[in-house]
């Protein structure tokens, strides 16, 4: 898929940002920019593995599908009874995940600690993601070494509360 100019600058902007060691990015578009191909693009590109969380059941799905069409990738689901294929001997390159499924605890541990080797976060609509248990996902992901990067047609808060205070 051919990104439009400020696609790709976006995707190359996050990927340099990771490379020299930034903890989180927010990128605001506008809605019909094409945020979804911006991730799914990144998440191809980016050395290791990428989680993306979402805030809503239809958005996984969504997010699934545009990962195969612009990645070429099958990706894991993590939603529900839906659980990614975790193994020694294999584990997808690009995981979607539900952010209520990645808060939902399991035997004493929220069920996103599974996911040990990820590089790159994605929060889609990140301005809902602003809770202090989201919070304390993202910089368990940082302290791994991932990156977090928020996206958002709507890059700023009503309540008044900082969008990303998990940047490092």
């Amino acid at each position: 898929m051919q990104l439009r100019d400020y696609q790709e600058q976006i995707v190359t902007s996050n990927l340099d940002a990771k490379s020299r060691g930034v903890g989180a990015t927010l990128n605001g578009l506008f809605t019909g920019a094409g945020k979804t191909v911006i991730f799914c693009t990144m998440a191809s590109r980016m050395p290791g593995r990428t989680l993306i969380a979402v805030p809503l059941r239809e958005l996984a799905w969504q997010t699934v599908d545009k990962v195969r069409d612009v990645a070429g990738l099958d990706p894991g689901l993590e939603m529900g009874e839906f659980r990614s294929d975790e193994g020694d001997w294999w584990s997808p390159k690009v995981v979607v995940a539900s952010k209520q499924t990645l808060l939902r605890k399991r035997c004493g541990e929220y069920r996103y600690t599974k996911f040990r080797d990820i590089s790159l976060v994605i929060a889609d609509e990140a301005h809902l993601m602003c809770s202090e248990p989201c919070i304390a996902m993202f910089r368990h992901f940082q302290s791994l070494g991932a990156m977090v990067a928020g996206f958002t047609a709507t890059p700023f808060r009503m309540d008044g509360k900082a969008m990303m205070k998990v940047a490092q």
